[in-house]
């Protein structure tokens, strides 16, 4: 049944995408900011609780309202599932702000391209501005943004998916992302940053670990195999760790494995060199941003997708010949 709702889903996310303001989304920034308002006294042990009653909380009652529909009908259990992942899973959220990107580009639009990347990146960074941006950057920022958020609302809610009973995992997943990012927003001028948000990160950072690594694994199976495993390699030797989180961190691993897939320079300049500058190999052989690549880097993400759905189809018919 997994299998089925994942398809359904994709194709109705398809036909009509789910809006960035979405009711759902409006919805979970209202409990986040009440938990954070209500709960936060400075200290990291408060949004520790905060977490585990929003988090954990809301896995658990979706939990038992898909164990409640599986008692009343497989097809009911389904519509839950499609629900989940409805709301929680996003192909044409990054897809389709990358093709309005690239289509200002070949048009020859840079302004057009630089207002469409600041309206895309301010819903998750609200100081975010593009202007004055020059095209090779504009693209760098555009696929790095797309691959992670390919990751956030793709690859990530398909693990969580497929190891945690019906809606749970992937409900859990998007919900450690959110607090994560809300809870840890950049203090505001004069203010200072306090505790709360230091367990949600560490637990997404810990609940992301081996989803990062096998989006980065796809990647590089179905890009340049031998080129995204030497970066990878490379972002892992040099990277140093974050206390209290795996080394090296989720995003630099996932932005160098997919840059050694496509070729292509996806992390900043001050990155690249630190990370894949040695002699003989300055820069890791990779190719700087340009606009034609756009496309190379959606083509990336779709037959990742392709390579995962083909797994589970292949485990769930393993599954069913074995009942």
């Amino acid at each position: 049944m997994g299998f089925v709702a994942l398809i359904i889903t994709l194709l109705l996310e398809q036909a009509r995408p789910l809006p960035a303001r979405s009711a759902f989304g409006m919805a979970a920034e209202t409990v986040a900011e009440g938990a954070e308002r209500n709960l936060n006294a400075g200290k990291r042990r408060h949004g520790m609780y905060a977490w585990l009653l929003v988090v954990v909380g809301s896995a658990l009652a979706v939990g038992v309202v898909y164990a409640l529909a599986w008692q009343v009908s497989v097809f009911l259990a389904l519509a839950v599932n499609v629900a989940a992942l409805y709301v929680t899973m996003g192909f044409r959220q990054f897809s389709h702000p990358i093709t309005e990107i690239q289509l200002a580009l070949a048009a020859g639009d840079v302004d057009a391209a630089r207002r469409e990347l600041t309206a895309w990146r301010k819903h998750d960074d609200p100081a975010f501005d593009a202007t004055g941006m020059q095209i090779d950057e504009v693209v760098r920022v555009t696929m790095e943004t797309g691959v992670l958020l390919s990751h956030r609302h793709v690859f990530g809610v398909f693990f969580w998916f497929v190891v945690l009973p019906g809606p749970t995992g992937p409900i859990l997943y998007r919900a450690a992302e959110y607090v994560a990012r809300r809870w840890n927003r950049p203090a505001t001028s004069g203010g200072t940053l306090d505790r709360f948000g230091t367990f949600a990160q560490r637990a997404f950072a810990w609940i992301d670990w081996l989803p990062t690594r096998l989006t980065a694994l796809a990647f590089a199976i179905v890009g340049d195999f031998e080129g995204s495993i030497y970066c990878w390699r490379q972002a892992s030797r040099v990277i140093a760790p974050t206390p209290g989180q795996p080394s090296p961190d989720g995003r630099s691993l996932l932005l160098s494995a997919t840059s050694g897939a496509l070729g292509v320079r996806l992390v900043t300049a001050a990155e690249s060199a630190r990370i894949f500058d040695e002699p003989g190999h300055e820069g890791g052989g990779l190719a700087e941003p340009e606009p034609r690549r756009l496309q190379s880097g959606i083509g990336l993400v779709w037959r990742a997708l392709i390579l995962w759905l083909v797994l589970l189809l292949l485990l769930s018919l393993a599954a069913w010949t074995n009942l």
